[in-house]
């Protein structure tokens, strides 16, 4: 037996294939309540991934379409970071390591340039390492910051969406840690902890002064 397909799934299944849809095309595809359906909908609404749209008629009361958002991508399968990694080892192939080096630096320049527009308001280095933890976890990653009071804070991260990159690169790792000691210009950037190392964390210091 095929693997039952839930009722959330198969919305947005029909609404891939048909676009934009009222409830009633959409009901074609049912054997369930409406009202088991209209739930699933408000949810995936309510989640980013439906769009609705009221529609108003000369005659009658107002109509609504649904389609999918953008958001929506997430539920089916892509294989961007395959296509990303395989892009990068065939640059590797033809121009060599240091091309690729060069790339991952103007990423890390881009981000750098980021935060510090968002941190140029913070005038203290906990308010720095708060507003830091905030933009990186909006990005993918998994941050967590301790203040080591005379030590300084310290920054663990537990997920880094780029680990496949960084693994058959490591300068990322490299250039992140750049990355900090240029957002923190006074204080030593200590890196502690890699998870392409095999560490179940990134983990760096910002030190006032040398341990």
């Amino acid at each position: 037996m095929g693997k039952r397909v839930s009722t959330k799934d198969k919305v947005i299944q029909v609404l891939k294939e048909k676009g934009t849809i009222t409830m009633d095309t959409l009901m074609a595809h049912f054997t369930i309540s409406e009202t088991a359906v209209r739930k699933q909908i408000h949810t995936l609404v309510q989640e980013g991934f439906i769009e609705v749209q009221q529609h108003k008629k000369e005659i009658g009361r107002p109509y609504h379409t649904y389609r999918l958002t953008e958001k929506s991508q997430e539920s089916f399968p892509n294989r961007y970071k395959e296509l990303s990694l395989d892009l990068l080892h065939d640059l590797d192939a033809l121009q060599g390591k240091e091309l690729i080096s060069e790339l991952l630096k103007k990423q890390s320049v881009k981000e750098k340039e980021q935060l510090k527009k968002l941190l140029e308001s913070c005038s203290t280095t906990e308010d720095k390492v708060a507003a830091l933890k905030d933009f990186q976890n909006r990005s993918g990653y998994m941050f967590q910051t301790e203040d080591k009071g005379a030590q300084g804070f310290q920054l663990n991260n537990f997920h880094c969406p780029f680990l496949e990159v960084a693994r058959d690169y490591p300068v990322m790792c490299q250039h992140e840690k750049e990355m900090y000691e240029a957002l923190f210009p006074n204080q030593e950037i200590k890196t502690k902890a890699l998870l392409v190392d095999g560490d179940k964390c990134c983990q760096w210091r910002i030190a006032a002064n040398s341990e």
